[in-house]
């Protein structure tokens, strides 16, 4: 069966999509934890993966923006190919990145990110291995530039509203369809990283159909965004969901403009996406620190948020999980979920004290 894993790690977001065929999907890497600190309960990451991934190459690694949350530790991780420095033995390879455009146009990376953005770069100089979602001026402006003759890359490049041509459900038991980012959320004079980052929609090809959406850092505003035009354009079907991992680690911008007193109101269009959308027994998941016992933190997780995923997660006969609080909050472990042949999907049950999980279905959903 299809598995997704979503790790541990504080606000920050790393995600494992391993197929029944053997290839496996990583989404963001953030090795957060801080090796010495042993009070530090983030895991560790590189040896989680390194246990769950045992070929030398992930087929597709998609950083959905280049924020320190989503790409810490990727550049001592993984094999990159435009600098020998970063192709020591023992380095995972990676197939195929995916990156939005405003990876590759943006100017003002300096860390971490100028690795990441450097290996993007030379793929796309390269013309292979290599997926970049939207296709903005900018990105016209960057080839031109660069004696990048963008027509022949145009094939790397993947729109809103399509789906991404490196799985279909008859070869791989999935696809993936890009959400975001639009032109118009890198058209502006400086990128910003949250409002341009890939959100995806994932259908698997068991009887269930079982659709998972993977929601990055975006604003309440790109959420509509994408609710309206998914709309207009029919597709109404791609913002179902029974497994959502939610938008900016429970921050109640992903939901409105207002936090609220005690629980925030979404945005309609939101509210819409979150209450008919979802399906029967559907999880929520924050990848996130432990939700505060008040509502006054200013970072998230905002409480006022959770309440509303929780009400939400309730009414669906589902549950709301956060990364920090599962199994504990005192020793959080991977949230493993199975995408069933049949009934949808489950979260394993993980042993507070132990790495062994024990599957626990879900309650069938309806429709």
């Amino acid at each position: 069966m299809h598995k997704i894993t979503f790790f541990p790690l504080g606000n920050a977001d790393s995600s494992l999509i391993e197929l029944n065929n053997g290839k496996v999907i990583q989404i963001d890497f953030a090795n957060m934890r801080d090796p010495n600190d042993k009070d530090d309960k983030r895991i560790d990451l590189k040896a989680e993966l390194d246990n769950r991934v045992t070929k030398d190459t992930f087929d597709v690694v998609c950083f959905t923006h280049l924020d320190n949350d989503h790409i810490k530790g990727s550049s001592d991780y993984f094999h990159l190919l435009h600098a020998k420095k970063y192709q020591t033995e023992g380095r995972k390879k990676i197939a195929e990145m995916w990156v939005p455009a405003s990876a590759i146009v943006e100017d003002e990376c300096e860390e971490e990110d100028r690795i990441i953005q450097a290996e993007a770069r030379y793929r796309f100089k390269e013309g292979t291995g290599i997926k970049v979602f939207s296709r903005p001026k900018k990105l016209k402006d960057w080839c031109k530039k660069n004696d990048i003759d963008f027509e022949s890359r145009k094939h790397l490049i993947i729109d809103a509203g399509t789906l991404v041509d490196t799985f279909t459900l008859s070869n791989d038991g999935v696809e993936f369809f890009a959400q975001s980012p639009f032109v118009s959320h890198i058209g502006g004079v400086e990128v910003d990283r949250n409002s341009s980052a890939i959100t995806l929609h994932l259908t698997f090809n068991n009887t269930a159909k079982t659709e998972a959406i993977f929601g990055a850092d975006i604003t309440w505003e790109v959420w509509k965004d994408i609710i309206l035009v998914t709309k207009a354009k029919g597709n109404e079907t791609r913002l179902e969901w029974d497994l959502i991992h939610i938008s900016h680690h429970c921050s109640y911008t992903a939901l409105s403009e207002e936090k609220g007193e005690k629980q925030t109101i979404p945005d309609d269009e939101i509210k819409w996406m979150f209450e008919v959308q979802g399906r029967k027994g559907g999880y929520i998941v924050s990848p996130s620190k432990p939700i505060p016992s008040g509502y006054d933190d200013i970072q998230p997780p905002h409480k006022q948020a959770a309440n509303y995923y929780s009400e939400v997660a309730k009414g669906l006969e589902g549950e709301f999980k956060v990364t920090m609080e599962h199994p504990t909050e005192s020793e959080p472990k991977p949230l493993v979920f199975n995408i069933l042949d049949k009934e949808g999907v489950e979260l394993e049950k993980a042993m507070a004290t132990a790495s062994v999980y024990i599957g626990s279905k879900t309650p069938p959903r309806a429709g």
